[in-house]
C-alpha cells in the first residue's frame, strides 16, 4: 500500500489505529451532515469502513488515505481515496476534511494525488464521485479536478448530484 506525497500533506493508507481520530472526525456534526448519511458511526462501524478500504487497497489497488499535514505530521486532518460504489467494482471518490482546515485547497491537493495514483498505478479507467446537492464546497472541489457532472438523482433518500472522470480527462 502507498504513501502518497502533496506539496503540503502525507496521504498514508487508513489502519486500524486510526479509528478513534477517525470516529472524532466524522461525528463532528459539520463533518457528517454530508458524509455517511448524517448518521453517526460507532466505534465498530468505523472499524468496519477501516477494514474495507483494506480490502480496497487489495482488490482495485487503492482504499481511503489518512490526510496529514506535512506542518502536522502524525495528525489526522481528513481523509481521501476510494471505496467501490453500490458493491461494483466501479471506484467512487470520497474525501472529507476537518472544517478548520476547510477553504485551503487541501482537499482538493489530496483528491488531484488520489485521482493521479488511481489512474497511473492502480490502471483505473473511470472514477465516480456523488455529494449531496447542497454541499457547494464539495462540487466545486469535484469542479476543479476536472469533474464531469453525469446526473442528479435521489440516493439514499437525498438529493445527490453524480460526477465522473476518465482516466483520459485528467490532467495533473
Amino acid at each position: 500500500m502507498a504513501t502518497l506525497a502533496t506539496e503540503r500533506l502525507t496521504l498514508r493508507p487508513l489502519i486500524a489505529g486510526d479509528v478513534p481520530a477517525l470516529q472524532l472526525f466524522w461525528n463532528d456534526p459539520e463533518v457528517r451532515r454530508y458524509l455517511w448519511e448524517n448518521q453517526e458511526l460507532s466505534t465498530e462501524a468505523v472499524a468496519e469502513i477501516v477494514v474495507q478500504s483494506e480490502t480496497c487497497f487489495r482488490d482495485l489497488g487503492a482504499g481511503f488515505f489518512a490526510m496529514e499535514l506535512l506542518s502536522q505530521p502524525g495528525e489526522l486532518a481528513g481523509f481521501c481515496g476510494y471505496r467501490r460504489f453500490e458493491d461494483s467494482d466501479q471506484p467512487e471518490l470520497l474525501y472529507g476534511i476537518l472544517p478548520e482546515f476547510w477553504g485551503q485547497g487541501f482537499a482538493t491537493e489530496a483528491a488531484r494525488a488520489v485521482l493521479q495514483y488511481g489512474f497511473e498505478s492502480c490502471g483505473m479507467s473511470c472514477v465516480i464521485a456523488a455529494t449531496d446537492t447542497p454541499n457547494q464546497r464539495s462540487v466545486q472541489v469535484l469542479q476543479r479536478l476536472g469533474m464531469s457532472f453525469r446526473e442528479r438523482r435521489e440516493y439514499h433518500g437525498l438529493d445527490t448530484v453524480f460526477y465522473g472522470l476518465a482516466n483520459e480527462e485528467f490532467s495533473v
